[in-house]
C-alpha cells in the first residue's frame, strides 16, 4: 500500500523571527524542513502540507486542520505526520476523537517525530493520551494566567484591545494607551453634535454618507489596519455608515475619557464564543486618555437616549419639546397630535395627556394644548429667565466660591505648619530621650500629647478638604450655567438645543374655562 502523507505544521504565538507579519515564522519553516526530510528518507509521498500559523491548538475551527481532516476522511491521505503531537491538537477530546478513533476507522496512521507517537505501535497509545491531557492542562493554566494579567491591566486603566475604537489610535510608545486620531475624532464630535441637536439616526447616516466620510471599518482599512468586520463584509453597506454604527457610538463612554472593558469573555479556553458580562461587573476607569466628547454634550445625548423620544418621520429631526412635556395631573407624558389647515399647506400640532388619550386610566386633564402657543410661551419664559439670571448677582458667585476656597486653603496651610512644628518637636524630644536629657516616661507622656494634637489637626485638614471639594462641585455647576447663559443673549425661536440647555420638564395643568392654563417649568439653570 502506498503512503500518502499529510504534513501538518502549526504555531500559535507570533514568532519574533518573522521579518514581516505575513511571513512564515522560522519555527514553521523548521517544522516543514524536518518533516519533508523525514518523508524523503522513507520514500513516502507527500500529498500536501497543511499550515495553520497563529492558531491555537485548542481551536477547532483551524482552516487547514479541517481541510486535512476532510482529506483523511475522503481517503486522499493515509498518514498524518507532525513534529509533536501537540502541533496536531492541545485538546484531549480532539486527540482521542481523531487519532484514537476516526483515524482508525478511516485507515489513517498518525505519527509524531519528536515524541515518537505512532498509532501503528499500540504501546504509544497511553503515552499519546497522557501527552494530550498534559497539553490541555498547560493550555488551561496558560489561559488562567493570561486572564489574570488582562484583568490587572484593565483595573489599572490600560487598554487591552487589539484595535483602537474609532476616533482613537493606539499610542506607538505604549500599546496599552489610546491617543486621539484627529481626523476620526472630528467625525465623532460631528455625530454627537448632530444627535444632541435632535437629528435621528437616519438623518445622521445620510449626512455622513453624503459628505463621503468613510465608515469606521473602511477608515481603519484605509489607514493600513488589519481590522475585519464580518458583519460589514456580509452586508450591502460596505464602506457606508449605518444606523447600528451610530447607535453603538453615541452610547460608548470611551469618548468621555473613561475606559470601559471586560464587557464579555470567552465561554472557556476551548470555546471562543463570547459571553456577555453583567454591566455591574464591567471595569470602568475614568481619565485614562484624552476625551473627545465634553461632559455637557455627553449628558445631552444620554438624556435624549433615556427619554426614548421619537423623531419627525418627514424631517427626521427631533421636535423641540419631545419627551419634555408631562401632564401636571397624572405625571404621564403628553402625546403629540398633528393636524393641518384645510388646504393642508400648514402643519400644526397639539399636546394631550397620554393617559387620557389611550384610555388606560381616567385623567381629568382631557383638553389638548396648542404646541405653537406653548412654544411661544416658553420662548418668552426663557428670555425672561436669561434676563433675571444675568441681572442678578448669580454670575458673581464664582468669585465668591473662589474666595471661600482660598480662605479654607489658607486655614489648611496654617494647620500644616502647626503639624510640621509638632512633628519637629517630637523628633527633638526623641533625640533628647536618646541623649538621656529626658526620661522614657517623660518622652512617652509629652510625645503622646503632640501626636494627639497632630491627629486632631490632620482630621481638621481632611474635613476642610471635603468642604473645598463640595464648593468646587458647586463652582463647576455655576460655571456650566454661566457657559450656557453666555451662549444666548436673546432666543427668538424654540429649538431642541435651547430646550435641552434650559428646560428639564414642562408640566401642563388642567384646562379651566376663563382661566389661564397653569404651566410649570422645571429649569435646569
Amino acid at each position: 500500500m502506498s503512503i500518502s502523507v499529510a504534513i501538518y505544521v502549526r504555531l500559535s504565538d507570533e514568532d519574533r523571527n518573522k521579518k514581516y507579519k505575513g511571513d512564515e515564522s522560522e519555527s514553521i519553516q523548521n517544522q516543514k524542513s524536518m518533516l519533508t526530510d523525514f518523508c524523503r528518507e522513507r520514500n513516502w509521498e507527500i500529498y500536501d502540507i497543511y499550515n495553520d500559523e497563529d492558531y491555537s491548538g485548542t481551536d477547532r475551527n483551524r482552516p487547514e486542520f479541517n481541510r486535512m481532516i476532510a482529506d483523511c476522511e475522503s481517503g486522499r491521505v493515509n498518514l498524518v505526520l507532525c513534529k509533536h503531537q501537540d502541533r496536531f491538537a492541545r485538546d484531549n477530546e480532539l486527540v482521542n476523537h481523531y487519532i484514537h478513533d476516526k483515524f482508525l476507522e478511516w485507515g489513517v496512521r498518525f505519527k509524531s517525530v519528536i515524541d515518537h507517537i505512532d498509532t501503528d505501535n499500540e504501546n504509544t497509545k497511553k503515552q499519546s493520551q497522557i501527552l494530550a491531557l498534559t497539553s490541555e492542562w498547560y493550555c488551561e493554566d496558560t489561559s488562567k494566567k493570561i486572564k489574570s494579567v488582562l484583568q490587572h491591566k484593565r483595573e489599572q486603566g490600560q487598554f487591552t484591545g487589539s484595535f483602537a475604537p474609532y476616533g482613537y489610535a493606539i499610542d506607538p510608545k505604549n500599546k496599552n494607551h489610546l491617543i486621539i486620531d484627529p481626523v476620526a475624532a472630528e467625525n465623532v464630535k460631528l455625530i454627537f453634535d448632530l444627535y444632541a441637536q435632535g437629528n435621528g439616526y437616519r438623518a445622521i447616516v445620510i449626512e455622513l454618507n453624503s459628505r463621503g466620510i468613510p465608515s469606521p471599518t473602511l477608515y481603519k482599512q484605509m489607514c493600513g489596519s488589519k481590522f475585519y468586520n464580518a458583519n460589514v463584509q456580509d452586508s450591502h453597506s460596505k464602506g457606508l455608515w449605518t444606523h447600528s454604527t451610530i447607535f453603538t457610538m453615541i452610547r460608548n463612554e470611551i469618548y468621555t475619557g473613561t475606559l470601559v472593558q471586560g464587557k464579555s469573555h470567552n465561554v472557556s479556553y476551548k470555546n471562543h464564543k463570547k459571553k456577555r458580562v453583567n454591566e455591574s461587573e464591567w471595569i470602568r476607569v475614568p481619565d485614562t486618555h484624552e476625551a473627545i466628547i465634553d461632559p455637557l454634550t455627553w449628558q445631552k445625548v444620554q438624556e435624549r437616549l433615556q427619554g426614548r423620544v421619537r423623531v419627525d418621520t418627514i424631517t427626521q429631526t427631533l421636535s423641540p419639546l419631545a419627551g419634555k412635556v408631562k401632564c401636571a395631573v397624572c405625571g404621564k407624558p403628553m402625546k403629540r397630535n398633528v393636524y393641518y389647515n384645510k388646504k393642508r399647506t400648514i402643519q400644526y400640532y397639539g399636546l394631550q395627556c397620554g393617559t387620557y388619550k389611550i384610555g388606560a386610566m381616567n385623567c381629568a386633564n382631557t383638553k389638548s394644548i396648542s404646541g405653537m402657543q406653548l412654544e411661544a410661551f416658553l420662548v418668552q419664559q426663557i428670555n425672561t429667565h436669561i434676563r433675571q439670571f444675568c441681572y442678578t448677582n448669580k454670575l458673581t458667585l464664582l468669585d465668591k466660591h473662589q474666595e471661600k476656597i482660598d480662605t479654607l486653603t489658607g486655614t489648611i496651610n496654617l494647620y500644616k505648619e502647626q503639624i510640621a512644628d509638632k512633628e519637629n518637636k517630637v523628633t527633638k524630644m526623641y533625640e533628647d530621650y536618646l541623649d538621656g536629657t529626658i526620661s522614657a516616661e517623660q518622652y512617652k507622656i509629652i510625645s503622646k500629647k503632640f501626636t494627639d494634637t497632630i491627629a486632631e489637626l490632620n482630621a481638621k485638614c481632611e474635613n476642610i478638604q471635603g468642604q473645598i471639594a463640595h464648593i468646587e462641585s458647586i463652582k463647576s455647576e455655576e460655571a456650566d450655567k454661566k457657559a450656557i447663559i453666555d451662549k444666548y443673549l436673546y432666543v427668538d425661536k424654540l429649538t431642541r438645543e435651547v430646550v435641552d440647555d434650559f428646560i428639564d420638564t414642562v408640566y401642563i395643568g388642567e384646562y379651566e374655562a376663563g382661566k389661564d392654563r397653569k404651566i410649570t417649568i422645571d429649569w435646569k439653570i
